[in-house]
């Protein structure tokens, strides 16, 4: 597949630039049935990297994967997905997206698709909303056809859960059709638990009806994770992906975030997360700073970081020379992250990430703009 050696050549580049590189590897076994198609085991493992801004400004996120089923066929597909984010005002922000992938199914079909969308955040602390525009080109069999794709959407945070809903409407060529979802992401202490419902209407050529899928990450160490997921997904006439059922079950190493479970890599992620990955929303996440000065300008400064439902929480700040450094969580309250710097007395800036999201200011500081346009927490030691 001609988008394989492109993938590779982004991904080097990446991992050049300065930021946060996270490569990741899935693989599992599911048992699937395509609409129109027998029942089926199959093995798969699917690859991926993803790149992200030092100040969360942009990511860039690929992914390969590869099925092999008990007939013999296999399939194959790749994806590269990328996204600059700016802010509009305080409450908003733009973001453009880029998006290309091709597939191939058992030698037999092929798929490739080029998306450009953009895309206005609404963004309160725990509420807020988007709306987005996409057009682009959808290749399958004789020629490729326009893409165009309208949706608005909007996302409820509460603590350890998030809500999302959207509804968008597409149209591939002479094919339109509507999307009504609805998916909510709750953590409770390790396990992370994500469902969706939704159902299409007004369909022209992209079959119709309620479809919905859960899954369920078991984080087993600091990089790997068990996965077990199962539902149903409707048809996607942009990437080519086929309407279908399947359960599966798999290991992640690496990453061990929201991702989607396998077998279905086609499908266009629903669940919000606190960066915004793969066409998910801003999510300003409530993440608070506290300062405990030492005694003396000689002592180590405390820095705790109270973020509920967390697994891992990153400090970036003028007194760690804009280095990334993990805390570690405290003994006495398992929603605070700690850590000791040696910070002298004055202004200081920061800048905090949790779950390897975007880099954000924490509440708790004045926040300012820095020279990326973007913000920073600003605090007094005295």
């Amino acid at each position: 597949m001609r988008l394989l050696p492109l993938i590779a050549l982004i991904c080097a580049g990446a991992t050049a630039a300065p930021g946060q590189l996270t490569p990741g590897l899935d693989a599992g076994i599911a048992a699937v049935k395509y609409d129109g198609f027998l029942l089926s085991g199959a093995a798969s493992i699917a690859p991926s990297v993803r790149w992200d801004h030092p100040r969360g400004r942009g990511f860039v996120s690929a992914r390969g994967t590869y099925l092999r089923f008990e007939s013999g066929n296999r399939s194959l597909d790749a994806s590269l997905r990328g996204s600059w984010f700016t802010p509009l005002s305080r409450s908003w922000r733009g973001e453009l997206g880029l998006g290309i992938g091709a597939s191939d199914y058992a030698s037999i079909a092929h798929f490739s698709h080029g998306i450009v969308d953009a895309r206005v955040h609404l963004m309160d602390r725990d509420r807020g909303g988007w709306f987005a525009t996409s057009v682009g080109r959808s290749s399958f069999g004789a020629g490729p056809r326009p893409v165009a794709v309208l949706a608005i959407g909007g996302w409820l945070l509460r603590s350890g859960a998030s809500v999302f809903a959207s509804l968008d409407r597409s149209f591939v060529g002479d094919t339109a059709y509507s999307d009504l979802r609805s998916s909510a992401r709750l953590q409770r202490g390790k396990l992370l638990l994500e469902g969706t419902v939704g159902a299409r209407f007004l369909s022209n050529g992209a079959g119709q009806g309620f479809y919905g899928e859960g899954t369920a990450t078991l984080p087993l160490g600091a990089t790997t994770a068990l996965i077990i997921a199962a539902g149903r997904y409707p048809t996607d006439v942009i990437t080519g992906s086929i309407a279908g059922r399947y359960v599966s079950a798999g290991f992640r190493l690496g990453a061990t975030g929201s991702r989607r479970a396998l077998p279905n890599p086609h499908a266009r992620p629903a669940i919000p997360h606190s960066s915004s990955g793969n066409g998910s929303p801003l999510l300003p996440v409530e993440t608070r700073l506290e300062v405990l000065p030492g005694r003396t300008p000689d002592d180590l400064v405390r820095l705790t970081l109270v973020a509920p439902a967390a697994r891992v929480v990153e400090i970036s700040g003028d007194f760690t020379d804009w280095k990334p450094v993990a805390l570690r969580r405290s003994s006495t309250n398992p929603d605070a992250w700690e850590g000791m710097f040696r910070i002298a007395p004055g202004i200081h800036r920061v800048n905090v990430r949790r779950d390897g999201g975007a880099w954000l200011a924490p509440a708790g500081t004045t926040r300012s703009a820095d020279e990326f346009d973007g913000e920073v927490g600003v605090f007094l030691l005295p």
